[in-house]
């Protein structure tokens, strides 16, 4: 009997990692306002959520994670102050990242302040720590893995060793199997995948990020806190100043 279950498991193992497909995602941010200024009282009914599309192909030698290209770009919302209509646009930046799974590398294509940047590095070390909670998602069972960063955010995953590819949304990967969810910080950003397809989406879908700057991730963040800085100097002497915080 134990040799018959061993014959029979092995074709499902040789088709596991053959496994090639595309995975839909839904990510939905919290966004938090500082609101100063005149216009602070019509700005209050501004959206509390950003609610997006994104996409992930994978197959056994890589993956790449992006918007999703139905996704519209901008998030408008009209608001009447002091007899005008004033439009506000959140645009979804064309961020993607890209892994090579046999060389354990990464590209990210990163857009800031309308400039975007590229960041090489390598696949994110296996710090996550798995636990015993499980939870069915697209009818796969999933195991849920956690991990804590130098701030003190807590970021939960849920992946399936089903799919057999240490691949998911953006940086949140390298486990035993495909991530399908992400709660980072108490649900102020998750990420579910709300579709999967097996069908082979190609070769020429896993083109490597080319637009943009090159940096390490070190000069990257370097960039952001230095710009962040010189924003938060100048301040704002006359209208309102409005603050968009959207935890990554």
């Amino acid at each position: 009997m134990a040799l018959l279950i061993i014959v029979l498991s092995l074709p499902v193992i040789a088709w596991s990692q053959d496994q090639r497909g595309t995975i839909q995602y839904k990510e939905k941010v919290k966004l938090e306002f500082k609101i100063e200024g005149p216009m602070s009282e019509a700005l209050q009914n501004m959206p509390k959520e950003r609610i997006s599309g994104k996409v992930l192909y994978f197959s056994p030698e890589a993956s790449l994670y992006k918007k999703a290209e139905q996704e519209n770009d901008n998030n408008e919302k009209e608001i009447m102050q002091s007899g005008k209509n004033i439009r506000i646009t959140m645009t979804e930046p064309d961020n993607r990242y890209f892994i090579d799974l046999n060389k354990k590398k990464t590209i990210e294509q990163r857009e800031f302040m309308t400039r975007k940047f590229l960041i090489s590095g390598d696949l994110p070390e296996n710090n996550w720590k798995i636990i015993g909670e499980q939870e069915e998602i697209l009818d796969y069972p999933c195991m849920e893995a956690i991990k804590t960063d130098t701030s003190g955010v807590i970021t939960r995953v849920w992946f399936t060793p089903a799919i057999n590819i240490p691949a998911g949304p953006s940086e949140y990967c390298n486990l035993p199997g495909m991530v399908l969810k992400v709660d980072i910080d108490n649900g102020k950003r998750i990420i579910e995948a709300t579709n999967i397809n097996f069908d082979d989406p190609g070769d020429e879908v896993f083109e490597k990020p080319k637009k943009g700057k090159k940096v390490t991730k070190e000069e990257f963040d370097k960039i952001v806190a230095e710009k962040m800085e010189e924003m938060e100097a100048q301040g704002t002497t006359k209208g309102a100043t409005v603050v968009i915080k959207i935890r990554k």
